[in-house]
């Protein structure tokens, strides 16, 4: 199991100079919009891979007048304990995120570090999840996959770059067909992993809220599912490199490339008759905390990943389904929470096991 014993923030964001302990399960921040509760997930979440839960180019996460900021936490994980540090490097005005695992820096130690992390996140803009655009969604289900495997932004990245490079060359007024060619063979090869890898963890989290259903009264059957055009589970790698070569004058005319995951979308079904974008906003926000949920589940019963759970503002649209679940995920599983909201009241259904933080006193 991995926890955060403390953390102690140094010029990030609005905070100056701050420091917290926490306990091992439940962890409640609580104060007035605008006072650090989000900061302070966020400072927790960039123990992660990745610019943390909003995505926060570097620089922005730097207090204003200062030219860097300082995070250092301390980690148990099985026991044993580790002190984080979390940093800026300025290099050519290019900011860039440096993480210290017991002073060391090494891509061993940084391995290690991420083989034990695991964060699922709860935001706001969660509550709108089948409402927002595809990529939203698509970065939704990404997190789920990267959570389990910690090299998926990697593949990403690659394929991504890969994108980039055919476009340059198919815009280009001499095209090097022999470059274009093995560009093309390496985004199938890429987009195929993250089609595959993407819908294993769909499965997962479809298999996994059948498991649950056993033994909580769900107020809707949920089927997650990939919308796309050209993907099926059967699509072969030479399938896959014929439609990027006939795609080639469509492309070159819009500048992008009209198949691949990038395209996908991703639907959630619900009682086999209608898209969950027909939901209240409060229902959307069912539907996430059941995959999160089933999330937990697999991490924890198939894969052995105790995670670390960040929820913003969690406490809103907290009606009895929401709070049921919200409650067996706590009661089920052995891991950490941090949940923040405006008020403690918001929280009285679990008060009696949870510490609770006051950010705005402090």
């Amino acid at each position: 199991m991995a926890k955060i014993n403390n953390i102690h923030l140094n010029n990030f964001r609005n905070f100056t100079n701050y420091k917290i302990s926490f306990e091992k399960k439940i962890n409640v921040l609580i104060g007035e919009n605008g006072c650090g509760k989000t900061n302070l997930l966020e400072a927790i979440s960039l123990i992660s891979k990745g610019r943390g839960i909003r995505n926060s180019s570097i620089a922005n996460l730097i207090k204003k007048k200062e030219h860097n900021f300082l995070i250092k936490n301390n980690l148990e994980i099985n026991n044993n304990n580790f002190d984080i540090e979390i940093f800026t490097e300025n290099k050519n005005n290019k900011f860039k995120k440096i993480v210290k695992v017991n002073e060391d820096s090494s891509k061993d130690s940084i391995d290690i570090l991420n083989q034990f992390i695991s964060i699922l996140i709860f935001v706001p803009e969660m509550e709108r999840l089948f409402q927002a655009s595809p990529s939203y969604r698509r970065n939704f289900i990404d997190r789920l996959v990267f959570a389990s495997k910690n090299t998926y932004n990697i593949l990403v990245n690659k394929y991504k770059k890969f994108l980039l490079e055919r476009i340059k060359i198919l815009q280009k007024n001499v095209i090097d067909n022999n470059w274009l060619n093995q560009i093309e063979r390496d985004i199938s090869s890429l987009g195929l992993e993250i089609y595959q890898l993407r819908c294993s963890q769909i499965n997962y989290i479809n298999n996994n809220l059948i498991i649950l259903k056993k033994d909580h009264k769900f107020p809707f059957n949920l089927k997650l599912q990939i919308k796309d055009d050209y993907f099926n589970e059967d699509l072969s790698f030479e399938e896959y490199l014929s439609y990027l070569f006939n795609s080639r004058s469509y492309d070159k005319q819009f500048g992008g490339t009209k198949i691949g995951p990038h395209r996908s979308d991703i639907l959630a079904i619900i009682n086999n008759d209608f898209d969950a974008s027909l939901l209240s906003t409060g229902q959307q926000k069912t539907i996430v905390l059941m995959i999160l949920l089933a999330q937990c589940n697999y991490l924890v019963n198939h894969k052995n990943i105790n995670p670390i759970l960040l929820l913003d503002e969690i406490g809103s649209h907290l009606d009895s389904y929401n709070r049921q679940i919200l409650l067996d995920m706590i009661n089920r599983f052995e891991i950490q929470f941090f949940l923040s909201g405006t008020d403690k009241d918001l929280f009285s259904f679990i008060s009696t096991n949870a510490k609770f933080y006051n950010i705005t006193e402090l």
